[in-house]
């Protein structure tokens, strides 16, 4: 299953526009706030070049990239935490997905209205965050005296350090850190993980500017990278991205030269997207099959079989594999086998990036 990045902002930031250039799926656009009340869903594949040479090496039957699941959320407004403008309901769609786009206006036009009726993307991202926080401070609260009464009436309670973690987080979330910010442990993550805590989420701010600035953002964009660090920070005109989504490759390669960039914004989105998520890239040959499969970064081999199958995750031997490289230099898996090149891996062994690997299991 592919996993899944929230389009989140304030109501006329181009979270719609966006959404419907990366998926082409016409998603409605308006200039009027919760112009998108349901959550619009689509899914993108992942440019993937190892993919391509694969493929042209091994020529298989088939060919299938991995994706990742964008879901363009309505806008949220100051008081979602309390309900205005449907927000209750919006901040639910965001408690589902893994990581956060964060999409920010960052240029001016009389036509299109802003909520709080000027723009400054600083504020805007604060009024977000702010709501995001309310939220979870809400839920912990709540938490934090149920386990408390839990682990009162049963001090062996399994659900112990769950408390205590859920204090720890509820202490920050009232000083005003997000749960990201707190520094939890992994041990700590994985206690949290049924509260979907909204700012545990990985986030990535989205400055959308105007087609003209792509290739040269202003001021605006530059206090976005100032305080958040340009890594965090993606420069994309949203609606030059919808305008040449429908061209085709070339066509759409030639605007994106003649804009001064390398990838276009919506490649360049996906691929950060794939980054936000600490994810890597694994792949199978099987059946005359070549597809490739998302794994976080520092997985064990047997959870890269579960992605495929539960069974396989359960059942699993070993695994034969090599690298993306070395199948290409060899001109395929049965050279490469044939040279005894191919190594045997237990369950101990972390994937690496560009792995291509067969699994043996019991069914």
């Amino acid at each position: 299953m592919a996993l899944s990045i929230g389009i989140i902002g304030l109501p006329n930031v181009g979270k719609s526009t966006l959404f419907n250039a990366l998926t082409g799926d016409g998603a409605e656009v308006s200039n009027y706030p919760f112009c998108t009340v349901g959550p619009n869903v689509g899914t993108v594949e992942v440019p993937d070049l190892r993919l391509e040479r694969l493929s042209e090496v091994i020529q298989p039957q088939s060919t299938t990239p991995t994706s990742i699941r964008f879901v363009d959320i309505a806008g949220l407004v100051r008081g979602a935490n309390q309900g205005a403008g449907l927000g209750n309901q919006f901040l639910a769609h965001i408690r589902d997905v893994d990581a956060l786009v964060h999409v920010v206006r960052c240029f001016d036009d009389a036509q299109i209205s802003h909520v709080d009726g000027a723009i400054d993307p600083l504020r805007d991202i604060e009024t977000i965050e702010t709501e995001l926080l309310l939220a979870d401070l809400a839920v912990m609260e709540k938490a934090v005296p149920h386990l408390d009464k839990v682990v009162r009436s049963e001090p062996r309670s399994l659900r112990a350090y769950e408390l205590a973690t859920c204090a720890k987080v509820l202490e920050g979330l009232q000083r005003g850190m997000s749960a990201a910010a707190i520094g939890l442990t992994p041990e700590e993550r994985d206690a949290l993980a049924a509260y979907s805590l909204l700012t545990a989420k990985p986030v990535l701010y989205a400055a959308n500017v105007r087609e003209v600035e792509a290739d040269a953002p202003g001021p605006w964009v530059d206090r976005l990278v100032e305080c958040y660090g340009a890594d965090q920070v993606l420069v994309v005109s949203a609606q030059f991205e919808a305008e040449v989504a429908g061209l085709g490759q070339e066509e759409r390669a030639e605007f994106v030269r003649e804009l001064g960039l390398e990838h276009g914004g919506i490649e360049r989105l996906v691929q950060a997207g794939y980054k936000l998520l600490d994810l890597i890239t694994f792949y199978t040959l099987a059946n005359g099959k070549l597809q490739a499969w998302q794994l976080p970064r520092g997985e064990k081999i047997p959870k890269a079989a579960g992605r495929i199958h539960t069974d396989m995750e359960k059942g699993f031997i070993r695994a034969e594999l090599a690298s993306w490289e070395q199948l290409i230099t060899m001109g395929g898996w049965a050279p490469l086998k044939a040279a005894g090149q191919l190594r045997s891996e237990g369950r101990d062994y972390v994937v690496a990036d560009g792995d291509v690997i067969t699994f043996l299991f019991k069914a």
